[in-house]
């Protein structure tokens, strides 16, 4: 066949729409991404995953839930919610060190990814009983310094501190300046003093700590007998640890909390994106292929030969109906 020919053949009122479709098909297959520049967001996301971390005082799906699992289910929240070129890490506090678990990725290409890994996350992986919240901070911090891009940090804690910090004690780091990172502690955890779980290295529980168990301070904030084997939320304590290291101070008092931290403008940083806009002929084509081919009930204004056919059909079938009741 000559080339006028298929080009006639090709651009015929049959066919139009089809050819159309394929090209539109072809220039989406060819179609580069384009460059746009965007607020993003880079973080790590640090967990405390001490022992007074899985004291049950939230609720998720109308079950008790800890603090822990909280904290994590409102980070797999604050994911959904960030912009395609932000990155996120992980890591553990315990004892009185943070450790790096996963240096941060890029969140739309490596979700599942993320998703997987934040799963892991729990009391299993404590190295220590003790609970230095202060250096952990510390550490947190000098980790992201040592970290590519140097990312901001998100601490989740309940502020607890064990063994319990003296009156005016705050552990300092030569190598970590206020300023050096710029992040959020987020406090975890209600205001009402709670047993804490004691747990074995599977992460069963097997009693709660007393209080000959732990050291105790002199006395408690409010001036009563100290109580360092029940855990609340040390807001005040971790405000006055976000204001020494110049971090922001929040509390998770749902699950989108997290996630407008993660988003407050003042942690943006500009970052070229690149964005796909192959969907678009894609679309189109998808849409000409269902026009071209929808079904025609009417043929030139007069009902279809199979429609008169079923009617005429049914009227027999009436018609037999009546004449067998008479």
């Amino acid at each position: 066949m000559r080339a006028s020919a298929l080009v006639a053949v090709a651009f015929d009122k049959h066919s139009r729409a089809i050819t159309l479709a394929l090209a539109l098909l072809l220039l989406a297959w060819a179609m580069p991404t384009f460059n746009r520049s965007r607020a993003t967001y880079d973080y790590l996301v640090v967990f405390d995953i001490t022992q007074s971390m899985n004291v049950a005082d939230y609720e998720l799906g109308g079950a008790p839930a800890s603090r822990l699992a909280y904290a994590r289910e409102a980070t797999r929240r604050a994911l959904r919610d960030l912009p395609c070129g932000s990155r996120v890490g992980w890591g553990a506090f315990a004892e009185y060190r943070t450790l790096l678990l996963l240096a941060p990725i890029e969140v739309c290409a490596h979700y599942s990814d993320l998703l997987a890994s934040l799963d892991k996350i729990d009391g299993r992986m404590r190295w220590g009983e003790a609970s230095e919240v202060w250096k952990g901070v510390l550490w947190a911090i000098r980790a992201a310094k040592e970290t590519r891009g140097a990312p901001n940090v998100i601490f989740l804690s309940d502020g607890h501190e064990a063994p319990p910090l003296g009156p005016g004690a705050h552990p300092q780091f030569d190598d970590v300046k206020p300023g050096d990172v710029r992040g959020w502690l987020i406090g975890v955890g209600g205001y009402t003093l709670q047993p804490i779980p004691r747990t074995d290295d599977e992460g069963k529980v097997i009693g709660y700590w007393r209080a000959e168990d732990v050291m105790q301070t002199d006395a408690s904030d409010e001036g009563g007998a100290s109580r360092e084997h029940m855990s609340g939320l040390r807001e005040r304590h971790l405000r006055a640890l976000a204001k020494e290291v110049g971090f922001e101070y929040a509390r998770l008092a749902g699950p989108a909390s997290l996630s407008d931290a993660m988003r407050d403008p003042r942690f943006a940083r500009p970052r070229s994106v690149p964005i796909d806009l192959y969907w678009l002929p894609v679309a189109a084509a998808l849409m000409l292929l269902a026009l071209r081919f929808r079904p025609d009930l009417r043929i030139e204004g007069r009902i279809h030969p199979g429609l008169r056919l079923g009617g005429t059909l049914k009227r027999k079938r009436q018609d037999r109906r009546n004449r067998q009741r008479q």
